[in-house]
């Protein structure tokens, strides 16, 4: 090879010496003409001539390397061997193969003295050699690749196994798969429809969820009136991820008017060991759905959740015979219980505040009983309202989470309010200490839920947790509701609310006539939400700097100062009032991390956008705190989001 290289090479010489000879002619008549003329020909001719000789140098060194490998191995052993094998040098380059090896993986050609990282996909000649076997991929056929060093060479052993590997996929995606379906909003629509209305509706929905199943190798089957349960192969859940599920916003064209149409709520199980297991994951997977509005799918894998759909508002329930049964229960346990605790999410609100205040003018009253609010006074957002209540009531109401563990009773029961995740609580170590603990929450489900609850009271169509605690004093001993307590309640209603513009049902307006009724004052509950004067111009600030981006109202805050997380979150709901917006988002830092506060007019669930940020929330109301991460890159991110959501949402609505 190298001697092919410098009989070749004169040639480009010549090549050269002709350039300088040109530049010699052009000389009488333009010196810069001659000048660059042969600058060009000496360049060009020292350029081949250390191209050549470092080309030189490289084949010299293959050689080399080849003669070390090839020292102490016989080639002639390398025919014998019944499986492709290939013998490499220092570098990885090829030094000798097997005629297996030429044929079967290397299709017939010469691959003498090129590198072997080529058939490895991805992977380097060291892993080949520290791994017990490595998987790779070469012209469609897939291979076990095995290595042995010896010397200054390594040998690699390409065993092919594409048929085995065809055998593990086909049986990867034969597995069963098992999803509940649930109509879960029939029994609303059966209150206004007639039989023949109802009977059609059922029969629409029915067909296209047999339409949906024909479309798998599986099958669909009825097990009560609005549940089904279907069986199909694991390979069309990559299918239906890709489509979204558009089942989902299939069922939606059953309608019983403009305004009233059919929902379903989906769970589905997969990658079990057995389809018992299967069938128990689809049915958590549906109650997760349900947990979170409805109208949506869970998938359930492990101890993981994907989320598709769940973009309709929730359907308030107008019985309240699960809100009596809770609120028997709930009183019998704080009757037997030796100290009652009640807490909420951190940096406490005005709902959460007032949720507590409701269970704790119960909890008090019981004969014999401790009861108390725990919370930091420090990071609540409601603060003036707590230290109001309790000149009000002239009784220690609210004491620390550092209180609260050293006066724990073995049997106490602790009543977590406004929250039902172990991360958001005002503090995880009480809660890991207390035997018996209730839930009272709104929101909608999370994957962290807390899920050792003797009692959990869930309910995503409330309004408020101070609107369900309301219900439930009503069952539980409201002659001991004061004044200053029920306004506790209706601020926190009137929180969540937005004064009772957003999510607001008939309960919630019977709710507050009864607060009212015991006594509470608008007025009052008017002046828990003034703001001071510095508070006004931080949210006007924040107003200022907001951008729009994909009909959602963007504003950031660069510092933290006064009370900035109640000034971005009523900033967050002054942005909805922009028109064309349909979601807004408060952007800044707290302490060591970047907040989010985020709102929604109902088209947009901002709770899956701030999931996907590390928190949650509701569909209209939502949050999050981010450790680790500067406010441009939160920003950024949420950007992403935003853009990904809105243009998956362009595809449906073209589909």
């Amino acid at each position: 090879m190298s001697k092919k290289i410098w009989i070749i090479s004169p040639l480009f010489y010549i090549v050269s010496i002709s350039m300088m000879v040109m530049a010699c002619l052009s000389l009488p008549f333009s010196w810069i003409l001659f000048a660059l003329d042969m600058l060009v020909a000496m360049v060009s001719a020292l350029l081949i001539y250390f191209g050549i000789k470092k080309f030189d140098g490289y084949i010299n060194s293959l050689i080399k390397n080849a003669v070390d490998a090839l020292g102490d191995v016989d080639t002639d052993f390398l025919q014998r061997i019944p499986i492709p094998t290939v013998l490499v040098g220092k570098i990885g380059e090829i030094v000798s193969y097997n005629m297996l090896f030429r044929d079967v993986v290397g299709k017939g050609r010469g691959w003498l003295g090129e590198s072997i990282l080529q058939f490895l996909a991805g992977e380097t000649l060291n892993d080949v050699l520290a791994k017990n076997g490595v998987d790779i991929k070469f012209n469609g056929r897939n291979y076990i690749v095995y290595g042995s060093q010896f010397n200054s060479a390594a040998a690699l052993y390409f065993i092919e196994c594409t048929e085995y590997k065809e055998i593990e996929q086909e049986y990867s995606e034969s597995r069963p798969v098992v999803a509940l379906i649930l109509f879960d909003n029939m029994e609303e629509l059966k209150r206004d429809c007639t039989d023949a209305q109802l009977s059609q509706i059922t029969s629409s929905v029915e067909t296209m969820l047999r339409e949906w199943a024909s479309e798998t190798s599986g099958f669909i089957k009825k097990l009560t009136d609005g549940k089904f349960i279907m069986i199909f192969e694991e390979r069309h859940i990559k299918i239906f991820k890709t489509d979204k599920f558009k089942i989902i916003n299939r069922i939606h064209n059953v309608k019983l008017d403009d305004h009233r149409f059919a929902t379903a709520s989906i769970g589905i199980g997969h990658g079990a060991m057995n389809l018992l297991e299967a069938e128990r994951w689809a049915q958590n997977a549906l109650d997760m759905s349900l947990g979170r509005g409805g109208d949506q799918v869970s998938i359930k894998k492990g101890e993981t959740y994907e989320f598709f759909g769940g973009t309709s508002k929730e359907i308030e329930k107008r019985s309240k015979v699960r809100t009596r049964v809770i609120a028997a229960a709930l009183y019998e346990q704080m009757s037997t219980s030796d100290m009652i605790f009640i807490t909420g999410h951190r940096f406490s609100d005005l709902d959460s505040i007032g949720a507590a205040v409701g269970i704790w003018s119960v909890a008090s009253n019981i004969k014999n009983k401790e009861a108390y609010i725990v919370v930091d006074k420090e990071t609540s957002l409601a603060g003036d309202t707590i230290e109001k209540l309790e000149k009000s009531l002239d009784k220690v109401i609210f004491i620390s989470p550092e209180k609260s563990k050293s006066i724990l009773k073995e049997n106490t029961l602790l009543v977590v309010v406004d929250t039902h995740c172990v991360n958001f609580l005002e503090d995880g170590e009480l809660y890991k200490k207390c035997k018996d603990i209730v839930v009272i929450d709104h929101h909608r489900m999370a994957v962290d839920h807390i899920s050792d609850a003797v009692i959990f009271y869930h309910e995503t169509f409330a309004s408020s947790a101070s609107e369900m605690v309301t219900e439930l004093v009503q069952y539980m001993g409201d002659k001991n509701l004061k004044k200053a307590e029920a306004e506790c309640l209706l601020a926190g209603i009137m929180l969540d609310t937005k004064n009772f513009f957003m999510k607001t049902g008939i309960r919630t307006f019977e709710a507050a006539a009864y607060l009212k009724k015991k006594g509470a004052d608008t007025v009052e509950v008017k002046k828990m939400f003034s703001d001071s004067i510095d508070t006004y111009k931080i949210k006007c600030k924040i107003i200022d700097s907001s951008e729009v981006y994909v009909n959602c109202a963007v504003a950031e805050l660069e510092e933290s100062k006064g009370d900035v997380r109640v000034a971005c979150a009523q900033a967050a709901d002054e942005l909805l009032g922009i028109q064309g917006i349909k979601a807004s988002f408060v952007i800044f830092p707290y302490k060591d991390q970047i907040c989010v506060s985020a709102r929604a007019l109902g088209e947009v669930n901002v709770q899956v956008i701030m999931e996907k940020l590390g928190g949650g929330g509701h569909q209209s109301m939502a949050a999050t705190q981010i450790s680790g991460m500067s406010l441009q890159e939160v920003k950024e991110k949420l950007f992403n989001i935003l853009k990904d959501l809105f243009s998956e949402n362009k595809e449906e609505k073209s589909d």
